[in-house]
């Protein structure tokens, strides 16, 4: 006689629904790793983060109970399964899209959280893009900023693809900056030529001006949150307040050389 028969259970249900849940997130973990690498940050806000973590556990759910309903899953192990359902967050093509029709209708609540992790992750960068950029209030601090920006992408992202997308990237922010600071000189001129004050839509067309141009460098800098890591945001702060100071009106035009060490240093 003795103990009671729930001395089996435990290890029983580690293995049926413990583990092909824990396995399923993991998988899930790194297709969504693989989704968003060079798209945004999953952890840039507890707000993603929490969606991410939202996304983990559903799928966990899923494959626990893809174990116990599916009638055929006592013919495959626990883990097989756990994998499988793991495995539908992983990029695909559409035409590789062949999950079977139980994976789909399962996974039906993982689709919106999905969707809505997408959002936002973009919305954290737009929102960290704006943020990062409001001390910036002329279009001439602007102009130093972008400039040390795109050598410091150059310098850390010289595939030919990525070289491609920021100097495109750059030269629409160049426009932008010439756009602004021609409308600014052009009210200028005329304000000192009838010696008077800007009116009111000479004001809102320079801030709109100044505001393309803040918005042109916000697809730059997104550039370099999307691919970059958390511990290079004190590098970027750098960056703006060099250009913020006014000594940046008076630096060489050439930065300083870096010794071949400090890039080991500075990581």
């Amino acid at each position: 006689m003795g103990a009671p028969s729930m001395s089996w259970s435990h290890p029983a249900w580690l293995a049926d629904y413990v583990l092909p849940a824990a396995v399923s997130a993991v998988i899930a973990w790194v297709g969504l790793a693989r989704e968003f690498a060079g798209k945004g940050r999953l952890l840039g806000s507890w707000a993603s983060a929490a969606l991410m973590l939202l996304v983990l556990a559903l799928m966990g759910a899923v494959a626990a109970g893809a174990v116990v309903l599916l009638p055929h899953a006592a013919s495959i192990p626990p883990v097989v399964a756990g994998a499988a359902t793991g495995a539908t967050a992983l990029p695909r093509r559409k035409q590789d899209e062949t999950a079977q029709p139980y994976v789909k209708f399962m996974t039906l609540g993982i689709a919106l959280a999905r969707e809505r992790l997408v959002q936002r992750v973009h919305l954290d960068a737009c929102t960290w893009s704006d943020g990062f950029l409001r001390g910036i209030e002329t279009s001439a601090q602007l102009r130093v900023f972008v400039h040390d920006l795109r050598l410091y992408l150059l310098e850390r992202h010289p595939l030919t693809a990525q070289t491609k997308t920021i100097n495109a990237v750059y030269a629409d922010v160049e426009k932008a900056i010439d756009a602004a600071l021609d409308m600014q000189t052009g009210i200028d001129e005329a304000c000192r030529q009838a010696e008077r004050e800007p009116n009111g839509d000479e004001l809102i067309a320079r801030r709109q001006a100044f505001g393309t141009a803040l918005a042109q460098c916000g697809h730059l800098l997104r550039f370099a949150y999307d691919h970059g890591r958390r511990s290079e945001n004190e590098e970027l702060r750098t960056l703006r307040a060099k250009a913020m100071s006014n000594d940046a009106f008076h630096s060489p035009a050439l930065p300083p050389q870096r010794r071949w060490f400090d890039r080991w240093l500075t990581r």
